[in-house]
């Protein structure tokens, strides 16, 4: 059997999940790591057994490398997608695939004059709730959309972890942009309000609403708020003529412990570890990047999609108005 062999880039928390998750993969071997930190890469590469690198060009070479997968934080996917793509590899791109248009089209230019493959990792499409809701609102039983609202709420310490480098519009909305976009077949044209609201307390939110070019409405509300105690949750809806399509969920699958002092919520739909290795959306996502590489089928999401995301979320942040509540 034919296996992929696959770098890891970033050995941040998504990384090191990309990087396990790709390790439970028959149809793949991880075959090294990098990160600009010697310390994190030698780490990452310690407990997963493989070769760690700070220099990618030389991990390409030296790992001979088929394809990457990119996991540095959100506004620096470009350099390293840039070097693996000269390189001729196939590249999966932790979402947002960029943060300005003008990386993204550099990017999906780049892969097209090199003839690699390109793919921006949006687990939506992996969730079978989500891709029947899609399938569902295409076939036109419920009559035409004309409302698709979407939140999601976490944790502030989630917004300690990752708020120096990104924000909840990138890190939440980017997700239900994309969603709404690609169920509804139509891109967000306009925006009647957004909003940008933290607090001194660590606390971050990212509301809008808006039109889609079909006519429908769309509503987003994201951010970290909550206290670890839990709560966390995600919702999506889409209201149509002669019905609705509900999607709701606690990020973390439903599954919560216990014990003398709090509640914790267990991961048990994203990147669950089953048996030693990880599965859920992850699983899904990476192995179809690997398996459409090794057979030469489509992406199930483009660049032009991610681009479309990108375009949306960048319109959105534009037209914010910040605040910082007391």
């Amino acid at each position: 059997m034919s296996r992929l062999r696959v770098i890891v880039v970033g050995m941040g928390f998504m990384g090191l999940l990309h990087a396990r998750a790709v390790r439970g993969l028959r149809s793949a071997e991880l075959v090294g790591v990098v990160d600009l930190n010697e310390t994190a890469a030698t780490t990452a590469g310690e407990s997963l057994g493989v070769p760690a690198f700070t220099d990618l060009a030389q991990a390409i070479r030296e790992s001979r490398a088929q394809a990457a997968i990119i996991a540095t934080p959100d506004p620096s996917h470009r350099r390293p997608t840039e070097v693996a793509l000269d390189a001729g590899l196939a590249v999966l791109v932790e979402k947002p695939l960029a943060t300005t248009v003008e990386d993204a089209q550099a990017m999906t230019e780049l892969a097209r004059r090199q003839g690699a493959r390109l793919m921006t990792g949006h687990l939506f499409r992996f969730d079978a709730r989500y891709a029947q809701a899609a399938e569902t609102i295409r076939s036109g039983r419920l009559g035409k959309p004309f409302l698709f609202t979407a939140r999601h709420w976490s944790t502030r310490s989630l917004g300690a972890r990752v708020g120096e480098v990104t924000s909840p519009l990138w890190h939440f909305s980017i997700h239900h942009i994309d969603a709404i976009q690609w169920i509804s077949g139509a891109s967000i044209e306009s925006i009647d309000g957004a909003q940008a609201l933290a607090s001194a307390g660590g606390s971050s939110a990212f509301l809008a609403i808006g039109a889609l070019s079909s006519g429908a409405g769309f509503q987003i509300s994201t951010g970290w708020t909550l206290p670890d105690t839990g709560g966390r949750s995600t919702e999506f809806e889409a209201h149509c003529e002669r019905g609705v399509v509900r999607i709701t969920f606690a990020p973390g699958g439903g599954l919560a412990l216990w014990d003398e002092t709090r509640g914790h919520e267990v991961e048990a739909t994203a990147w669950p570890l089953i048996h030693g290795r990880i599965e859920g959306l992850l699983r899904r996502e990476i192995e179809h990047f690997v398996e459409a590489v090794l057979d030469g089928t489509d992406f199930v999401i483009t660049p032009e999609d991610a681009i479309a995301a990108i375009s949306s979320a960048v319109a959105l942040e534009n037209a914010s108005i910040r605040r910082t509540a007391p």
